[in-house]
């Protein structure tokens, strides 16, 4: 925080207090007669030590005022009140103001919704920091309707939106795109992407409050202009797979490698049951920015627009991908896949069909392969990924890098210009698969235009550990901000330690229990708050071990991802994808705002609530109870109680009150709880059938379910993130731990 100082406060006390002494007596100094000395000895006035701020914590409205008390404490345990004399501060001038003109000072005026520190100042002395709250004064009227909606086609796939404000203080936009909102923004222009070229579009913009949406302003159309003249490289190395009887996933390369992606590819996804059918809006299955990767599920609301049913069981189904940016749309790339029938497997794994490997960056290649799992209830299958550089080489625990339960793998620490070769087993406990074909991908080599031409996982000029392990901190921001704005702080057995990665990218962290590491963006009050941008890592590291993890159960606030290795053979990755890094902050906000619903009683929409700063998790957003959303999963949890026929008390709001039961409160929120048929649960809630977990394209299927908890997962590496307090229920933790740790390289993204 800026907290303004002044010199030490004179004149405090008015005046010295002097002793006098007397010295009374019979003898002379050199003058005739009696004589009397005296002498003054001066007292020091009490000094000032410290200054409390009352009251301790405050709440007030918004336009409402607050009067804070400074009372100083000094060396003689004296008191006094020193509100007139001290310098205030507001830590967020944005929330609260306080005074320090004659008269009124230390008198805080809300400005708007949030919580800023107070702090009162006398010379070096500093009180502690006073929370004061400020709340939003609810609207009670709808909010006056903007005007002026103009729409103006820029591209083949993009229409540029602009109105002028309401006349209320305080609102959000929502902007309507063929009826369905698409975006609730702040601002008074919005560009709509990602569209079919030669295709009219209608808008309308409403305003809205807690009391609710004004009258819209339009409707206005616009066409997107001509394109299809192959000016933008289409996606290669498009490949579709089957995932379940329920699900094709699709993966390609991405057509550009912009540094930074600033203004990313639009990709748009066709389906039909025919082959060598032409690109249409009448199947259209969505729209995406930037990601190179498409899941194209049973459940019909995650299409958009609808065109159809969703994937059905053992069908055979044709895909074309088309790349759009504001120089017009490419031509189309093509492939195919077949869903995988309904009746689940109940044998060992039949070697794999359709591996593919893919090389999307220079430290990335991503594999695929049709699932041999199908549905819920199934033998859990676990797919183990092996490499080499070399093409002839046999699998083995030397070679091993990961295993997974999804049909795909994200090799993220893959070497620039290398070619890698692959086997992948696939085993349940019925058996193990034959080893598949060798597959190989070439990586490309490093831009020379992105994190200065480094690898993302730059492991060079390490020092030797004298502790237990070795970190380095690597900034990824995209050149958003340089390594002297990027501070960490760690508070270790009672030692703290506070740099900028410039001051110090290494820290030799030594043993320690349960510990944090938290990451600023060019914020030195280290506020940790929803106006600012911050996150941490959780970590345990004992003499000879470590386990770790990033976590997204309170929010994603900053990009983070972490490589370690250790003398036991690990070599391993968390934490947000390379893709979502490459991306800027303000794509992934818009990509989640895309992804989510916003209707009412389950409005996913309300967790950007605190953007651009955090994605908050639900819960915070009004999914608990008393929130607008509390009721979301409640008629789901009274089917899934009745039809198991539970006894323990029913889940409350948010899937609350399960802390002894993570595989029911995992189900609740992937939605895998049966609410028909052969009951998986028994009377005490606790699972019966762990084949439950074992496809994860079965998860989020159909509504309601926890829609934060699917994005998060897919922007991570490999899908292993913490979105809600059990997601590791099934054996999908992102926690890792190993023995002699080595080393641990930190990325810091925007």
């Amino acid at each position: 925080m800026n907290i303004s100082k002044r010199l030490p406060l004179f004149g405090t006390w008015a005046m010295l207090a002097a002793l006098t002494l007397t010295a009374c007596g019979g003898g002379h100094t050199g003058g005739a007669g009696n004589g009397n000395t005296s002498s003054t000895t001066p007292v020091a006035p009490p000094a000032l030590v410290s200054i409390a701020v009352t009251p301790a914590t405050a709440t007030v409205a918004t336009g409402a005022t607050q009067q804070f008390t400074a009372t100083g404490t000094y060396n003689d345990k004296s008191t006094k009140i020193l509100t007139t004399s001290v310098m205030w501060s507001s830590s967020n001038t944005a929330i609260a103001t306080i005074s320090t003109a004659s008269g009124s000072q230390g008198l805080a005026t809300a400005a708007g919704a949030g919580s800023a520190s107070i702090v009162a100042t006398d010379g070096t002395i500093m009180s502690p920091g006073v929370p004061l709250t400020v709340t939003a004064v609810a609207p009670t009227a709808a909010p006056a309707p903007p005007t002026a909606l103009t729409a103006t086609a820029a591209s083949s796939s993009q229409i540029d939106l602009t109105w002028t404000a309401s006349k209320t203080a305080g609102v959000q936009y929502e902007v309507l795109q063929n009826g369905a909102v698409i975006a609730t923004i702040s601002g008074t222009a919005y560009s709509s992407t990602g569209l079919i070229a030669s295709t009219t579009y209608n808008y309308t913009v409403e305003a809205t409050n807690s009391a609710g949406p004004s009258t819209p302003d339009g409707p206005v159309s616009a066409t997107t202009l001509a394109g299809g003249t192959g000016t933008v490289a289409p996606p290669t190395s498009l490949t579709a797979v089957g995932s379940s009887s329920q699900q094709i996933d699709l993966r390609w390369v991405p057509s550009t490698t912009a540094a930074p992606d600033t203004a990313p590819v639009n990709y748009h996804v066709y389906r039909s049951t025919t082959p060598n059918f032409a690109p249409s809006a009448a199947n259209l299955m969505g729209s995406i920015i930037g990601n190179t990767n498409y899941v194209d599920s049973n459940y019909p609301a995650t299409l958009t627009p609808p065109a159809g049913p969703g994937v059905q069981p053992a069908t055979t189904y044709y895909y074309q991908v088309v790349a759009s940016t504001s120089a017009g749309a490419s031509v189309s790339a093509a492939a195919s896949a077949t869903s995988l029938p309904a009746t689940p497997s109940t044998a060992a794994p039949a070697p794999l069909t359709g591996l593919t490997a893919m090389a999307e960056d220079a430290n990335e290649i991503d594999l695929v392969w049709n699932s041999t799992n199908s549905m819920v209830g199934t033998a859990v299958t676990e797919y183990t990924i092996y490499r080499s550089t070399t093409p002839s080489f046999t699998p083995a625990s030397g070679n091993k890098i990961g295993t997974t339960k999804s049909n795909w793998f994200q090799d993220a620490l893959s070497a620039a210009s290398t070619q890698y070769y692959y086997q992948v087993l696939a085993s349940n406990s019925l058996g193990a698969s034959p080893t598949s074909t060798t597959v190989s991908a070439t990586t490309p080599a490093l831009n020379p235009n992105r994190w200065g031409g480094k690898p993302f996982f730059d492991g060079s000029g390490l020092p030797a550990k004298q502790n237990v392990v070795m970190m380095k901190f690597l900034n990824r921001t995209n050149g958003k901000y340089s390594d002297d704005q990027i501070i960490w702080t760690a508070k270790i057995n009672g030692v703290s330690s506070q740099f900028t990665i410039a001051q110090q990218p290494f820290y030799d962290m030594p043993a320690n229990s349960s510990g944090r590491m938290y990451f600023y963006l060019n914020d030195p009050t280290l506020a940790q708050n929803n106006t600012n941008y911050w996150d941490f890592i959780e970590f345990t590291v004992g003499p000879t071990n470590i386990n770790m993890d990033t976590t997204r159960v309170d929010a994603l606030g900053l990009k983070i991802a972490f490589n370690l290795t250790c003398s036991d053979g690990t070599n391993v990755a968390l934490g947000e994808n390379l893709q979502t890094f490459k991306e800027d902050r303000a794509v992934t906000f818009q990509r989640y705002a895309n992804a989510v619903p916003s209707t009412p009683g389950g409005n996913f929409q309300s967790d950007l609530a605190d953007a651009p700063y955090r994605i908050v998790e639900p819960g915070a957003a009004g999914f608990n109870a008393g929130g607008a959303n509390q009721n979301y999963y409640a008629n789901y949890i009274s089917n899934i109680w009745s039809n198991n026929g539970i006894t323990i008390p029913q889940a409350g709001p948010n899937g609350s009150n399960l802390g002894g039961n993570p595989d029911l409160s995992a189900a609740i929120f992937r939605h895998t709880a049966p609410i028909s048929g052969t009951p998986e649960f028994n009377a005490a809630g606790a699972l019966t059938n762990q084949g439950m977990w074992g496809n994860p394209a079965s998860f989020y299927q159909q509504e309601p379910y926890n829609h934060y908890a699917q994005w998060i997962e897919a922007q991570a590496i490999n899908m292993q993130q913490y979105a809600f307090p059990y997601n590791d229920a099934g054996g999908y933790s992102s926690d890792i731990g190993c023995a002699n740790p080595q080393t641990l390289l930190v990325t810091i993204g925007w």
